[in-house]
């Protein structure tokens, strides 16, 4: 049964042709057991990329040479490649489904065309000049409204410099990581592992001011 219906595909079809520029290359990472979601992500991934040539994804299973390479531990996952075929720092963790869904169809235009980042100038150029590694985890529910504008926060960050790592995790299939940080609410963004973190969909000037803290105070 398709998971994208009819309307929509035309919908993103249209997006796809007019805005792609740079092909978009995917990995998928799954797991053969216990992975309640992992069927349902690939098929996703399936439909998405059939919609234009520029789309492509490959699959690969936890335990692999490729997760190895990657560092993924978790499934299922989708790490978003850059032009020269290494990590982008964009990463999915659950399945993009629900709100999150519309966080992937802009990510994939967003790294096609990386002049369509809807950060300021004076934002872009900060995030460019971060000059130590980040990690920036964003627990989100396929069914919060708000957090789609945190995921692609993060994501946009990760795009503009390959020291940020961002990941969309869905909170309610990583349940033992999102207790490890007492999610309660979301979206949550967790920064470097616990240093500091924000709760809420903030704007990106937010999330840059408390990443230039923290840098400040490992100096």
């Amino acid at each position: 049964m398709a998971k994208i219906d009819q309307e929509e595909k035309i919908k993103i079809k249209e997006l796809f042709t007019k805005n792609l520029k740079d092909e978009v290359n995917l990995l998928f990472f799954t797991k053969e057991d216990g992975c309640q979601y992992c069927g349902d992500t690939e098929e996703i991934l399936k439909e998405v990329t059939e919609l234009d040539e520029k789309v492509n994804f490959e699959t690969h299973l936890l335990g692999s040479k490729k997760a190895a390479e990657f560092g993924i531990d978790r499934a299922p996952a989708i790490i978003f490649l850059n032009n020269d075929g290494q990590d982008s720092g964009v990463h999915f963790y659950g399945i993009p489904s629900g709100y999150e869904f519309t966080s992937l169809i802009e990510d994939i235009l967003d790294i096609s065309d990386q002049e369509r980042i809807d950060l300021t100038d004076d934002i872009k150029k900060e995030v460019k000049a971060l000059d130590s590694d980040v990690l920036l985890q964003v627990f989100i529910t396929p069914t919060c409204p708000y957090c789609p504008r945190a995921v692609r926060v993060a994501h946009q960050m990760a795009m503009l410099n390959p020291k940020i790592k961002a990941e969309m995790v869905e909170a309610m299939e990583f349940e033992e990581l999102s207790a490890s940080f007492n999610v309660s609410g979301v979206p949550k963004t967790v920064i470097n592992s616990g240093a500091d973190e924000q709760v809420g969909a903030v704007p990106a000037k937010t999330i840059l001011k408390k990443i230039q803290n923290l840098a400040v105070a490992a100096s």
